[in-house]
């Protein structure tokens, strides 16, 4: 073999070589390429895909813009006429509790009684009682009277001597009235509620009285059965008390 012969072979084999290593390094190059490609599209996926949670503004509550000073109330002046008002309601209510104060204290002051309407004689019932049924020779007797009013209103009574008379008979005698030799304006007149009994007393000394008011004392001590009887505008129905002196 000539040495040129030799030398060509070598050459054509180094370019070979030359040829193989430029392809092997062309098809690293190409797929180092495909991979950054490929990477970086991998990477840039999640951009897009986080644009929708990037939007919880759209469902978070918008919040209103900032009101212009113009659109918005004065602060100097609403806000001082909701402070005067909130003043002139606090000074009312404390008004009204003054006068509430004071209106209380006046309830505990009782009204003065104003005069009332003479009682019907069918709305009174009155009873004549003793504080005793048998008294000694020396005790004197106290008759009672309970007048009660069954009206709807308070009315008054006149509960003196001329206006309840009350008389002691023994028998057919007269023996004593309440009403006899009675001076001036002797009435009584008595305020009395519906349902609250009123009582009035009076002590007999034992003595006789006379319509003519003749001047004498004559004891009514004889030991026997007497009877104390109403006379008066509200007699209707009282009974009389019975009772007995020694």
């Amino acid at each position: 073999m000539s040495p040129e012969t030799y030398w060509k072979r070598r050459v054509f084999v180094l370019l070979g070589l030359l040829v193989i290593v430029a392809l092997i390094t062309y098809a690293c190059t190409r797929s180092s390429s495909s991979d950054i490609e490929q990477a970086s599209g991998e990477g840039a996926d999640p951009a897009p895909e986080a644009s929708p949670s990037a939007g919880p503004s759209s469902s978070a509550p918008s919040v209103p813009p900032s009101p212009s000073p113009g659109d918005g109330p004065s602060p100097s002046g609403d806000a001082g006429e909701d402070g005067a008002a909130q003043e002139g309601d606090a000074a009312g209510d404390g008004d009204g509790a003054s006068d509430g104060g004071s209106g209380a204290a006046g309830a505990e002051v009782p009204a003065p009684e104003r005069d009332s309407d003479p009682c019907r004689p069918q709305d009174i019932v009155v009873t004549v009682d003793t504080d005793r049924d048998d008294y000694a020779w020396d005790a004197e007797p106290e008759l009672e009277l309970s007048i009660v009013n069954t009206g709807e209103q308070t009315c008054t009574v006149d509960t003196g001597p001329a206006g309840m008379e009350v008389r002691v008979t023994s028998g057919d005698d007269r023996i004593f009235s309440t009403a006899d030799c009675v001076e001036g304006d002797a009435s009584d007149d008595v305020r009395v509620r519906r349902g609250v009994a009123h009582t009035a007393t009076f002590t007999w000394d034992r003595k006789r009285s006379w319509t003519d008011c003749r001047d004498a004392e004559v004891d009514a001590d004889r030991p026997g059965t007497y009877v104390a009887t109403l006379h008066s505008d509200y007699d209707g129905g009282a009974e009389p008390a019975v009772f007995r002196l020694n």
